[in-house]
């Protein structure tokens, strides 16, 4: 399955770079000196950077977060968050605009981590299934989430636990995204 995922994922964000590049040239963000990435591609100009997905030549290892919450997380979503840095990506899947999640360093890779195991224990402290957010949407309690017993991928609403699918597979779900430029 992970390598179902990251064909997927390259596949998405190698649609995303051309669109994005061939209508805009190359994203831009704010620079900061105290935040940086290898995903950056030129130097700072006018307090803005250049910058791309970058894949990564190692996985991050996500077993210390698995050990600590005694919990097997999806290997789905170890291949999302362990094989890039990049800034959030915008996109639409049927018509719902979100933003994938990704780490953009190594310590936003270490908040990352903090996030997802206080998420899991939200989830478990109001009895909820184990999932794992992979993107956010523009409603504040509304996310996008990988099931972490199935691989499914969900809508799902955090003020009430109700859950939508959108998909079957992470991989599914990365293949009907389309592109958007910022």
């Amino acid at each position: 399955m992970s390598d179902q995922v990251l064909s997927a994922l390259t596949d998405f964000l190698a649609r995303w770079q051309q669109h994005r590049e061939q209508r805009y040239g190359v994203p831009r963000c704010d620079w900061d000196a105290e935040w940086r990435s290898v995903c950056e591609v030129a130097k700072p100009n006018e307090g803005k950077v250049a910058w791309r997905p970058y894949h990564r030549a190692q996985p991050e290892d996500f077993s210390a977060i698995a050990a600590a919450l005694e919990l097997t997380l999806h290997p789905s979503a170890l291949a999302l968050f362990g094989h890039w840095f990049s800034r959030p990506i915008p996109c639409l899947y049927k018509g719902l605009r979100l933003e994938l999640i990704f780490p953009w360093n190594e310590e936003d890779l270490e908040l990352l981590k903090e996030n997802l195991i206080g998420h899991l224990l939200m989830l478990r402290k109001l009895k909820r299934p184990p999932s794992i957010f992979i993107a956010t949407t523009r409603h504040e309690n509304t996310l996008i989430s990988l099931d972490n017993e199935s691989g499914q991928v969900w809508l799902e609403w955090l003020d009430s636990g109700r859950r939508l699918s959108l998909a079957l597979s992470l991989p599914a779900f990365l293949a009907r995204l389309e592109t958007l430029p910022h």
